[in-house]
């Protein structure tokens, strides 16, 4: 039974430090604008990634003028928002290419990028401290998702088309009138259920494509699901709340485009919400060892800060048998003037350092041995366990890696250098 309790407050522990993290980063990078910025990109873009699809689609309708029927039946769904019915016309107009085509051709793929832009940029927020992508490769990569976003959805649009003729044939058409309260509502919702299948394939192309750092197919598949049915949830609360039509007959159909507008700026922080738990569920190991250098002291007021102390001064997803130390009281752990092997990190107990500035108490969640590692010096006291200890050692080159890899944990390094060297010079003055 202990065995069992011992485990459920391990899983509630990196429960609590997932979510703190998540959120902690979430805010850091300031992702409330981006989800703006990739909203306003969907503006600029919706509707020449609209002109590319039908574009695509346009060889296909020439050989099977069907599809075009149903190309206006979308179209006419979303009429109320923009027309698109003329430039529709005028796209199957064109019999060849002129040099104001060309052009036209290239504003539009130029317009349509702004939304893929848009995203990448929010993306390499996210993982721009471990992604090693070149700018110019993102550039790349945004024609290459455009092109292959709306390729994606122009093949769904023709299976589609293919699903609407196979259930209008005779057959098929005789089970689902004997069968019409079975199927009435599932035809009524395909609609949605493309829309919502496109979102889930679009997030899990996104997130494992994107980032630069090959995120497990598997981890990519359970967020997008995560992302796509949160948004699903959401919508579905904002329609049940919201009478549409009385909005269309207040304010006309602006508020259609309003509405529209504040679910694409909601799917948008999903979306980098979920980008932020990949972030922190790839690397919270590394995460949680910066989190735990940067733990604020006891003595330490405000919310945030018991928070913080509560949730991670007992990192226990980073312990092992190999780097934990046990201290039995007025056990040495290092002496003076011998070489630094080891960064120590208090887990429990306290331990004393003896120096030339006299005797200094280490509690619980402090660092012992971290600013001689980073100046290349031997140990500058000797410590002794004041109570029983349990200590986390890190090698002086995985201490270093926590300092390289995030930059919180380099600037509170550099405050601790800056006090110690202060504390050197009052110590040289004093002897004076």
């Amino acid at each position: 039974m202990s065995s069992l309790k011992a485990y459920s407050k391990k899983i509630c522990s990196r429960f609590g430090q997932f979510l703190y993290l998540t959120i902690s980063n979430f805010t850091k990078n300031a992702l409330w604008e981006s989800a703006s910025a990739c909203a306003f990109g969907f503006i600029f873009s919706f509707i020449p990634i609209t002109l590319i699809i039908f574009a695509v689609l346009i060889a296909v309708i020439q050989v099977y003028p069907n599809i075009y029927n149903f190309v206006i039946t979308f179209a006419h769904e979303v009429e109320s928002i923009v027309n698109i019915m003329p430039l529709l016309n005028k796209l199957m107009e064109i019999r060849s290419i002129k040099s104001f085509n060309i052009f036209l051709i290239i504003w539009v793929i130029w317009m349509a990028r702004k939304l893929f832009n848009s995203i990448i940029i929010s993306m390499n927020k996210v993982f721009r401290s471990v992604s090693k992508r070149k700018s110019w490769f993102n550039q790349l990569l945004t024609f290459i998702i455009e092109f292959a976003m709306t390729f994606i959805i122009a093949l769904i649009i023709i299976f589609a088309f293919a699903f609407t003729q196979v259930i209008e044939l005779p057959v098929i058409k005789t089970i689902l009138d004997n069968f019409q309260i079975l199927f009435k509502k599932s035809s009524l919702n395909l609609g949605a259920f493309v829309l919502y299948f496109i979102l889930f394939i679009s997030t899990t192309v996104a997130y494992r494509v994107i980032p630069g750092t090959k995120p497990l197919i598997r981890r990519c598949l359970f967020y997008a699901a995560l992302s796509t049915i949160s948004f699903f949830i959401v919508s579905y609360f904002i329609n049940l709340f919201m009478n549409v039509t009385n909005y269309n007959t207040i304010y006309g159909t602006i508020s259609s485009l309003v509405l529209l507008m504040m679910k694409v700026y909601l799917f948008f922080i999903i979306f980098l919400f979920c980008a932020q738990m990949i972030y922190v569920s790839q690397f919270f190991a590394t995460l949680l060892k910066s989190e735990i250098y940067q733990l604020p002291t006891s003595e330490s007021k405000g919310l945030g800060n018991y928070l913080r102390r509560f949730l991670f001064i007992n990192p226990s997803e980073i312990q092992s048998p190999e780097n934990t130390v046990y201290l039995k009281k007025d056990q040495l752990l290092y002496q003076a003037d011998t070489k630094v092997s080891y960064v120590y990190y208090i887990k429990k107990g306290a331990v004393t350092e003896e120096g030339q500035n006299g005797l200094e108490l280490r509690s619980q969640g402090s660092f012992l041995g971290d600013v001689q590692c980073i100046l290349n010096q031997n140990y500058g006291s000797t410590a002794r366990a004041l109570a029983d200890c349990e200590l986390i050692s890190f090698t002086t080159e995985e201490f270093m890696q926590i300092i390289q890899k995030s930059h919180h944990a380099a600037r509170k390094a550099l405050s601790k250098i800056s006090e110690y060297t202060s504390s050197l010079y009052t110590g040289e003055d004093n002897l004076e």
